[in-house]
């Protein structure tokens, strides 16, 4: 024997193979290699882990879901805070401002202050107001401000010069108001300028694609027929001046209100296209609205230099002037964050609220056109916020009905 391999005996529960020698199998032990075992099963604890890091995965992506909607939904309810925010705000302020003014108005006319030069102090207030925002954003640094200004103002010259329409459209709607009235009565001009109601709904669909349902059209009726109700207290007492000519004042009064209706929604297409800011836009704007209110001085330069742009100017008055401006920024927020409609709405529950304001003031009752205008202009409102059925309620409701 091989004393090299000495002789052991086999394992246990292994046969040797028939007609092989106990050297034999000791040889053909070192020369060929072992078959590997058979794999074990795998243990119950790996499966359980794979299951827990499938659930923890799991969890992380519907964690995400449901940041990313929570997200959206405070993004959502910050865009609604600031539009409805805004349209309390200026309904409020257009209102108060109207009373405020029509009180400082009251007095001697050697004694008064001088519109024109609030009308210039408005739009410099607004111009130096949006020129320390544009710093705040600028992060204090008057180099880097001069240089968006260089930007917006000069190389993208072609979009301020496109915000000079807006500016002579406002110009001109203001002399075809004074046209208007001065050729037809006071009631009868308020009822046609209304029709800037509808002149707003038309370019809206025309200039920003947007679609109104027939219900929205017939709110828009209602509220140019409720507002001529609520304003014709003021105007019922006056009949057209003595040689009018109501062909003209018809034709001013129609055409003002097409254009103030095409100038609030090219505005709002300029507010909401790119990303400019607000205050950026108003600098701009302000290009234009300061020359023009700096012509309307030339009509009071008689008065001026006899006692200087100041006159009748009090603490009141003053008030009156940051009213305006901050009214002026206020409207560009609304145009901005919600549109020409839904402002347009806010000026006519404005009115509604100056007049019962005034009402209540001079103790004097209101009138049955003065209720059912007012009446007009609630039930305008809700027909416009009126939800849309979706197919699903009406699956729904016809569901129900087939039970």
């Amino acid at each position: 024997r091989d004393q090299r391999h000495p002789p052991q005996e086999p394992r246990e529960g292994r046969a040797q193979p028939c007609g092989t020698t106990q050297t034999e199998l000791w040889h053909n032990r070192d020369c060929c290699h072992a078959l590997p075992e058979p794999a074990e099963p795998p243990a119950a604890g790996a499966s359980m882990q794979k299951d827990a890091a499938g659930a923890e995965r799991a969890s992380l992506v519907s964690a995400s879901e449901t940041s990313s909607e929570q997200a959206v939904s405070k993004s959502t309810k910050t865009a609604l805070l600031l539009k409805w925010g805004s349209l309390a705000v200026l309904m409020v302020q257009n209102s108060s401002a109207f009373v405020v003014t029509r009180y400082t108005r009251q007095g001697k006319p050697n004694e008064l202050y001088l519109t024109s030069v609030v009308v210039l102090m408005v739009e410099l207030i607004k111009m130096a107001i949006c020129l320390l925002l544009l710093l705040r954003d600028a992060r204090g640094s008057v180099r880097e401000l001069c240089a968006e200004l260089q930007h917006h103002l000069w190389v993208e010259r072609r979009t301020t010069l496109l915000l000079g329409v807006p500016a002579l459209c406002y110009a001109m709607q203001n002399n075809l108001v004074f046209v208007a009235i001065s050729n037809l009565s006071a009631a009868a001009a308020q009822v046609l300028y209304q029709l800037k109601t509808i002149s707003t709904a038309f370019f809206t669909v025309l200039l920003l694609r947007r679609s109104f349902r027939a219900a929205q059209w017939v709110s828009f009726l209602l509220l140019m027929a409720g507002v001529a109700l609520v304003q014709s207290e003021d105007g019922k007492s006056s009949s057209a001046p003595t040689g009018a000519a109501p062909w003209l004042g018809v034709s001013a009064a129609l055409a003002a209100a097409s254009i103030s209706g095409f100038a609030g929604v090219f505005l709002e297409k300029m507010f909401t296209s790119g990303g400019t800011s607000l205050w950026m836009r108003n600098v701009q704007l302000g290009l234009f609205s300061i020359p023009q209110a700096a012509l309307l001085l030339l009509a009071d330069r008689s008065a001026i230099v006899a006692r200087g742009p100041l006159q009748g100017f009090s603490p009141l008055v003053w008030a009156v002037v940051a009213s305006t401006a901050f009214g002026g920024l206020l409207v560009a927020a609304v145009v901005k964050h919600a549109d020409n409609i839904v402002k347009m709405y806010a000026a006519a529950c404005a009115i509604v609220l100056t007049c019962a304001v005034t009402s209540i003031v001079t103790a004097s009752p209101p009138s049955a056109l003065f209720l059912s205008g007012m009446a007009l202009v609630l039930g305008s409102l809700l027909l416009y916020n009126q939800p849309v059925a979706t197919a699903r309620t009406a699956a729904a409701a016809a569901a129900a009905a087939a039970a």
